[in-house]
């Protein structure tokens, strides 16, 4: 495809992209190639370039101590079609969908449960929402004998919460709804399905 990077084989495909595991510069590494429509769906929206755009929040994530821990290191923006990038390089999680961990093991480990409040926690604080916490999306590996998740979608976090709908909107002004309310009905998912394959 490019030099620099070489695919090997697909290791994941999603909506906005598929995830390919590439060689680059030695190292093996995480190639997400977007979609050209969602290219052009992201660029109309927002104005943005996905690749870009995913590359700086997966960076503003990297630099919270707190979730450091839990976060994939982005590497590099490449390929143009004239207007976009069209691929974003990361580290390569070596791991488990946290929905298979939960199957496999009849339940979800306490230390992912826990860190995943504290991911939630720490990005409301740094006014960060919208965190693709999906049990069928993020990643789990196992670390210093613990399964922790780590983050490697970013394309959807946000620094605030725009809404057309008045009554959200008017929700989230007083206060009666939390920006981070999506992000904490994950972690809601998380312990059902814990509860639910330890049946």
């Amino acid at each position: 495809m490019y030099k620099r990077q070489e695919p090997l084989e697909v290791a994941g495909e999603g909506s906005c992209s598929i995830t390919f595991r590439a060689n680059y510069r030695g190292d093996t590494v995480a190639m997400k190639v977007y979609r050209p429509e969602v290219i052009e769906r992201f660029k109309k929206k927002h104005g943005n370039n996905i690749a870009v755009y995913e590359m700086s929040q997966n960076r503003v994530f990297r630099k919270i101590p707190e979730l450091l821990p839990f976060t994939a290191k982005p590497l590099a923006v490449m390929g143009h079609d004239g207007k976009c990038s069209l691929m974003f390089l990361q580290e390569f999680i070596n791991g488990v969908k946290l929905s298979e961990l939960a199957e496999r093991n009849k339940g979800i480990p306490e230390s992912v449960l826990e860190a995943g409040e504290t991911i939630v926690r720490d990005a409301e604080l740094n006014e960060l929402f919208e965190l693709d916490l999906d049990a069928n999306d993020i990643l789990v590996r196992k670390q210093a004998g613990r399964w922790l998740p780590v983050l490697t979608d970013f394309n959807h976090v946000t620094k605030k919460e725009a809404s057309s709908n008045p009554l959200r909107k008017f929700a989230l002004k007083t206060g009666m709804r939390k920006k981070s309310h999506q992000d904490y009905k994950h972690l809601e998912q998380w312990r059902a399905l814990s509860a639910r394959s330890a049946r």
